[in-house]
């Protein structure tokens, strides 16, 4: 005997059982995670009361049965723990009134007519009320089959054919949204499996699936485009200064990063500075805000966003379309800059910063009115929205931010990256990401955020973006020191 359900059965001396022999081994791998807890186990079919019994048995003196069937005489199985409702499951206002009467189940067993229509009005009555983490499990499906049960090999009516939608209803994360709509089913379910005669659906609260490539420090976290969100891509497009050609079906672009690759060139990745647009970041920074933001969303992490150094707007105007997308009303968008262009280097306190030429760059310098002006153009211009307007070393310090869910930084300088993470980056919540644009593009930058993370013993997973742009997330509090205490150990790294 393989497991304790068939030792039970082939043991049976109690009321009889009807069950084919290889079931026992699948109610084992799905049902064993319940054994000893106060689950709630429905099954549907009573016939002469044995199976009850039997899950009695296996679930342990803290599970309550409860069986559901059409003839009178089943109530007589009842006894401690096992209760007998009798009515049909092809009738709904009995199933929800049934429901109506009993705690959420945990395991639900349709071994009831094993006719199709009454499996599907079992399904679509009873699968919600299934736990979070629950199993909905049917028997005898291969009656969608027989000619005896009005079915037949791929006739459109049977449960079987219904079930097979499911697998789409599973995967509609990944479908045109004009084909099928993300539902209740999709964000509820974690797993379909099919058996010989046996159906069984995993239940588990799902988000949006995203798509992760990793290696050791070189990774990448890509979100797939969510059609949903159509207009993001749309948007990116204009704010990169592009525009999708004539003509041109944008349902193309849903889950066609390539495609989108192809359209914009060197602007995917942020490799040119573009004369039209308002970023000049690229497509793939971009699209890390949009997954950075949301992730904070749906999980609640409290805080503000902030981008240091903004050129002209374009990755904090995305930011606040993001929050108006998702009616995000008690988060603000820091605009800090100088509106001025970059610093010149101070080399005596910041050698890597040492013949830098980012202040002779007029293309750099855009001021505050034309950074107002381009939000004004999105009609994204309001009260959510807070510039801070000087050199990072004079602002950051005083600016009235308490907690950030996203720190972006895009100061290109040494000096402008470690000021920043020394003032900002204690503030950011636990669960909120730090993003940094010039990791790859300017070795400064790059050392300024190693530097800050040796001191400050930060080890989360620094996550490549593309070839300029990396981010993390926090896991960790951070600890705070004064600056003198701060200055002593860069100068320490210095002259290491």
């Amino acid at each position: 005997m393989t497991n304790h359900l068939e030792k039970y059965f082939h043991n049976n001396k109690k009321n009889i059982i009807h069950k084919w022999d290889h079931y026992f081994d699948i109610y084992q791998n799905h049902f064993s995670r319940f054994v000893g807890t106060d689950c709630i186990i429905v099954e549907i079919g009573v016939s002469k009361g044995g199976s009850l019994q039997m899950w009695k048995d296996f679930f342990g003196e803290k599970a309550r049965i409860y069986g559901i069937d059409i003839n009178p005489h089943c109530k007589e199985f009842e006894e401690e723990n096992i209760q007998v409702f009798i009515g049909s499951q092809a009738d709904r206002n009995f199933l929800r009134e049934f429901k109506s009467n009993i705690p959420k189940i945990d395991i639900l067993i349709d071994d009831g007519s094993h006719k199709s229509n009454q499996q599907i009005i079992t399904f679509e009555e009873l699968f919600d009320h299934i736990q979070d983490n629950g199993i909905y499990l049917c028997e005898d499906v291969h009656t969608s089959y027989s000619e005896s049960y009005a079915g037949g090999l791929k006739k459109p009516s049977t449960f079987i054919e219904y079930s097979k939608t499911l697998i789409d209803k599973l995967n509609a994360w990944h479908i045109s949204e004009e084909e099928l709509s993300v539902s209740n089913f999709t964000r509820s379910t974690n797993s379909i499996h099919f058996y010989d005669s046996i159906l069984v659906i995993e239940k588990r609260k799902r988000q949006e699936p995203w798509h992760e490539k990793r290696g050791r420090i070189n990774c990448q976290l890509i979100k797939k485009e969510d059609v949903k969100t159509i207009e993001f891509i749309e948007l990116k497009f204009k704010i990169l200064g592009e525009k999708i050609p004539e003509n041109y079906k944008i349902e193309k672009l849903t889950n066609n990063i390539s495609e989108i690759h192809r359209l914009l060139g060197d602007k995917f990745e942020g490799k040119s500075w573009p004369k039209e647009g308002e970023t000049m970041i690229g497509y793939t920074r971009l699209s890390n805000i949009e997954n950075c933001i949301i992730d904070t969303i749906k999980n609640n992490i409290e805080g503000d966003l902030i981008e240091t150094g903004v050129w002209r707007g374009g990755a904090c105007i995305f930011m606040r379309a993001i929050l108006q997308k998702h009616e995000i009303n008690n988060k603000v968008v820091w605009v800090a800059d100088s509106f001025e262009g970059l610093p010149k280097p101070n080399p005596e306190l910041y050698p890597s910063d040492k013949n830098d030429k980012h202040h002779t760059h007029n293309e750099l310098k855009v001021s505050i009115d034309e950074v107002k002006n381009n939000f004004e153009k999105y009609d994204l211009l309001d009260n959510q929205v807070i510039f801070l307007k000087g050199w990072f070393k004079d602002t950051i310090p005083n600016a009235t931010i308490d907690k950030l869910s996203v720190l972006r930084l895009d100061g290109d300088m040494y000096e402008s990256t470690i000021d920043v993470l020394f003032h900002l980056y204690p503030k950011v919540s636990v669960g909120g990401y730090c993003i940094i644009d010039d990791w790859g593009a300017v070795s400064a930058c790059k050392k300024a955020v190693q530097d800050y993370r040796h001191i400050f013993d930060i080890n989360e997973e620094i996550i490549k973006i593309d070839w300029a742009g990396v981010f993390w997330k926090k896991t960790k509090t951070t600890a705070i020191l004064s600056r003198s205490l701060f200055n002593e150990m860069i100068s320490k790294n210095k002259n290491d």
